[in-house]
């Protein structure tokens, strides 16, 4: 296939290749996130690592800039690029499960429904997102902080090894004896080193579980507060604690819910003692799990709604803090679905692990704090970017190394990506990108670049 005009008129792409006028090219350039709208120059739907591997040649020899969509979930839409090469592994989900060694070896493009479902019929699961159709790519490579958190640590943790496409069409397979360096570098430092057309995870057993939603107003965050400290310090290994503050629907007024995931065996009753004693509850539908349910917990959020997301990962959160960003969803422009997400690193989330370690440089966060703005209405845009920004803000000073999470991150300053690895991981970083990427043919991530300045 040729291109209809433009500078790569003349190159030849591989079989399955979208264009703009063809039907089915305004499908495949869909995002998660309403407010883009980007044109690819071409979008290639590749089946095979043989078919990225003709793709990534074809772009190279176009001089087309390469983006690489996987679930198409990112919020800053990287998979997606104006006059650039889309690598789409839409048609890469399938997931094949080894329960003797518990391993699970997943395609590229495949979503975190296709890994549980998978692995749960032989008592197993991999740890992963909180939301099932999430692209497994674009989360393990920025970190992955899900249920199993605690006692598993997180999702790139668990990445034993790559199959990567990488900017010169060659195919390289990371693991810890193989290309540690490469390996090390996926485990977190984002989609910059080529396309990873398999993930080979580590799986774990898994039994019954308990979990769901303890909603109270937010006049009670001072209390919260204080049972949420307790929480950690008597049960440090139940769940991944999940705060989610926004508006009550009923009242308009702030409200906290607390998404509640025990996943190592605990009894549940001292847990819900400490959440629900002498507590405002306004719901609470807490019950016997499985672990699918467990992930279905936090819904699905259709894709085309407008998003804007910004946070940081903080040093402590201490009650001052709580209360201003529970009073921050009382402000006028918190519009439509927006909410300010708390999510806890706890258990084995907080130590890297010691075999080649990882990218991933927030260990020593308490927190991950996000203001994650969610509407419909393209002229509430400045309102919800603004109040997204300010609760941002709010968390500043707050931040352990000045940096959010790059899967939870819409815009970012080269500043603030570097700031979120720290100046050893990121030279480090940037030698593994000068070695594969030196022309930084991958860029539409949060970028590291081969070259500083």
């Amino acid at each position: 296939m040729q291109l209809d005009d433009g500078p790569a008129a003349t190159a030849v792409f591989p079989p399955g290749t979208l264009v703009a006028s063809d039907p089915g090219y305004d499908e495949a350039r869909l995002t998660f996130n309403g407010m883009l709208d980007r044109r690819p120059a071409a979008i290639v739907l590749c089946a095979t690592t043989e078919e990225v591997v003709a793709a990534v040649r074809a772009a190279r020899a176009a001089g087309l800039p390469i983006a690489i969509r996987g679930g198409g979930h990112s919020v800053a839409g990287h998979g997606i690029a104006d006059d650039a090469l889309v690598v789409s592994l839409a048609p890469m989900r399938s997931v094949r499960v080894d329960p003797q060694l518990q391993i699970a070896h997943a395609g590229g493009g495949a979503l975190w429904e296709d890994v549980d479902g998978a692995c749960f019929p032989h008592g197993l699961a991999v740890v992963g997102g909180t939301f099932g159709d999430t692209g497994i790519g674009g989360l393990t490579l920025g970190g992955g902080l899900g249920w199993l958190m605690p006692i598993a640590g997180l999702t790139c943790d668990n990445l034993l090894e790559a199959e990567v496409v990488t900017a010169d069409g060659s195919v390289v397979v990371a693991n810890a004896d193989q290309d540690p360096d490469m390996l090390w570098a996926l485990r977190g430092g984002g989609g910059n080193f080529g396309v990873v057309t398999r993930f080979t995870y580590r799986a774990l057993p898994i039994g019954p579980m308990f979990g769901g939603r303890i909603v109270y107003p937010g006049s009670a965050a001072d209390v919260l507060f204080d049972r949420l400290e307790r929480l950690d310090a008597e049960h440090p290994t139940v769940g991944l604690p999940t705060l989610g503050l926004h508006r009550s629907s009923d009242t308009g007024q702030p409200a906290i819910t607390f998404l509640l995931g025990i996943v190592d065996g605990s009894d549940p009753g001292p847990i819900l003692e400490i959440l629900r004693r002498d507590m405002p509850v306004l719901e609470d539908d807490t019950r016997p799990m499985t672990y699918l349910d467990l992930q279905a917990l936090a819904g699905i959020l259709p894709f085309g709604l407008r998003h804007y997301w910004k946070g940081h990962f903080l040093r402590e959160l201490d009650r001052d803090l709580f209360g201003r960003l529970v009073s921050a969803m009382g402000d006028d422009d918190s519009v439509g679905n927006g909410l300010i997400l708390l999510e806890r690193l706890v258990g084995a989330g907080r130590t890297e692990p010691s075999d080649v370690g990882t990218a991933f440089a927030q260990r020593a966060a308490t927190w991950n704090a996000s203001a994650l703005a969610v509407w419909e209405d393209p002229a509430l845009d400045a309102t919800a970017i603004s109040w997204a920004r300010r609760v941002a803000d709010l968390l500043e000073p707050s931040s352990l190394m000045g940096g959010g999470y790059v899967n939870y991150s819409t815009d970012e300053s080269a500043e603030r990506v570097r700031a979120a690895y720290g100046d050893e991981r990121w030279q480090r970083l940037i030698a593994v990108k000068r070695r594969y990427d030196p022309d930084n043919v991958f860029r539409f991530n949060h970028n590291i670049r081969p070259a500083e300045g």
